[in-house]
């Protein structure tokens, strides 16, 4: 059965001018929020390093910093693009064109030759692994020979200088001298993770980069401040973003939903607004959200007891007179093992008579939030990420009824989309504020506690790079 999508056109203007750029916050693969971290980071601590102890650690700073945001960004997936074509080669296939991950409603897998799919899962974690062991051994060992280099150079300069000069130096302008020197299932969902997730692939060469860098340090102190920066970077680097936008979302009664998410739904409600002409703001919610009968939604809990999904035909065996809905519902994904299949939540729309619960609606949100990917059978869409996209909908609805509320006015297309707007605007302001809160952590607070730590450790501020060559 054809699935008629709620709205003809999905080609609409976004409701606000934040919509793209706020839109990159939920790309999962996005390069320029992480790329914006990395840049923040690397000015912070090559900031600090140069105020603490010079420009040689400033210049490992930033060596060590920008390559690895490089490796981090890109380096896994050239790597990973060098093996497929070294695969198709000697293979002689060209069938890599698949997503690894797979759970109760999807599985790509199921029908890729299996020396396909085990050649994909070994070079990508191949690749990971060559990332790896570049930041973790290889780089360390390239900025240590690149700052003993340098300290050489400058050495000869300094001794240059003085046998010219033929005078003596004080003390004290010896002392700037130096200062200015001295700067399976869950494989393969974890392989699809590394594959289509930048954050996910930081933590993953995070693992090694804290080996990497704990066995070339060149210092107990470093020994002890490498692993400390390391490790209290990943939580800055991963969680607080999302912690700090979700918390601001509960403080101001604000839902964090994907912009393009948001788009499809105002354009639904402003036109169902416009046929059912609501004059009781408290109709809104009961013909947006819907209702289900008690002995309906009983059923399906006892359907699922036991059990994550049913198929298409298990249902209908239970709720004949939901077939229609049932079929379209289903084709929210592709077939699982020739069958269609559907989640509790998705069993629960079924039965509910809400405008989000429509079949089309969804559909819309599906297409435009995953740009078709949603349909096509090589493609992995968690039933996680579903549910909480799902989720969102519901509680924007409640959002918009809270705030109707307060206001004691009616909801309209003019109302909703006003909400629309004031959402966006505060999920930006958010984002932005917790990927600030980020950098600042990243660049800032931690090389300053590292710095502690050292001057705790040694009685100096002095970086271990140079301590070293001086010998």
């Amino acid at each position: 059965m054809k699935v008629n999508k709620f709205q003809n056109d999905l080609n609409f203007k976004n409701i606000s001018l934040l919509s793209k750029p706020l839109g990159m916050f939920y790309n999962p693969n996005a390069i320029i929020p992480t790329l914006i971290i990395e840049t923040g980071v690397t000015s912070g601590r090559a900031y600090s390093a140069n105020k603490k102890s010079g420009k040689i650690e400033a210049s490992e700073r930033i060596v060590e910093q920008g390559t690895s945001a490089v490796v981090w960004l890109w380096g896994v997936q050239m790597l990973k693009k060098l093996g497929e074509k070294i695969g198709k080669k000697v293979l002689k296939r060209d069938d890599f064109d698949f997503d690894l991950g797979f759970d109760y409603l999807r599985n790509p897998l199921e029908s890729v030759d299996k020396s396909a799919l085990k050649f994909k899962t070994a070079n990508l974690f191949l690749s990971t692994v060559i990332a790896t062991l570049f930041i973790g051994f290889g780089l360390p060992k390239i900025n240590h020979f690149i700052t003993k280099n340098k300290l050489k150079k400058q050495k000869q300069n300094n001794n240059e200088a003085i046998v010219n000069n033929q005078k003596n130096i004080t003390f004290d302008e010896f002392k700037d001298r130096i200062k200015g020197i001295s700067f399976t299932s869950r494989l393969y969902n974890f392989a699809n993770i590394i594959e289509n997730n930048s954050t996910a692939r930081l933590l993953t060469t995070d693992i090694g980069v804290v080996s990497g860098r704990f066995l070339n340090a060149r210092s107990e102190s470093e020994r002890v401040e490498n692993p400390f920066r390391d490790i209290a970077s990943i939580y800055f680097y991963l969680f607080s973003t999302q912690h700090t936008v979700n918390f601001l979302n509960k403080l101001t009664s604000n839902t964090d939903i994907n912009p393009k998410v948001l788009d499809v739904t105002v354009e639904m409600l402003k036109k169902r607004l416009e046929k059912s002409n609501l004059t009781d703001k408290y109709n809104f919610l009961n013909k947006a959200i819907g209702r289900a009968e008690l002995s309906d939604l009983r059923r399906i809990d006892e359907m699922f007891k036991d059990k994550k999904s049913v198929t298409l035909d298990e249902f209908k065996k239970v709720f004949s007179k939901y077939d229609i809905k049932a079929d379209l519902m289903a084709k929210l994904q592709p077939e699982l093992a020739g069958e269609f299949v559907l989640s509790k939540t998705q069993a629960e729309d079924i039965v509910k008579s809400g405008w989000i619960s429509d079949a089309g609606f969804l559909h819309d949100v599906m297409e435009r939030v995953t740009d078709g990917a949603y349909k096509q059978k090589n493609r992995f869409i968690s039933a996680k990420r579903v549910d909480k996209i799902r989720k969102s909908i519901e509680e924007f609805i409640l959002q918009i009824e809270k705030k109707a509320q307060k206001k004691n006015c009616t909801i309209d297309s003019t109302f909703v989309e006003n909400v629309a707007k004031s959402n966006i605007r505060k999920n930006f302001i958010f984002y932005v504020l917790g990927t600030t809160i980020s950098i600042y952590a990243l660049g800032f607070l931690i090389p300053k506690i590292q710095y502690m730590i050292r001057r705790k450790l040694t009685n100096s501020d002095e970086f271990v790079g140079v301590k070293e060559n001086s010998k």
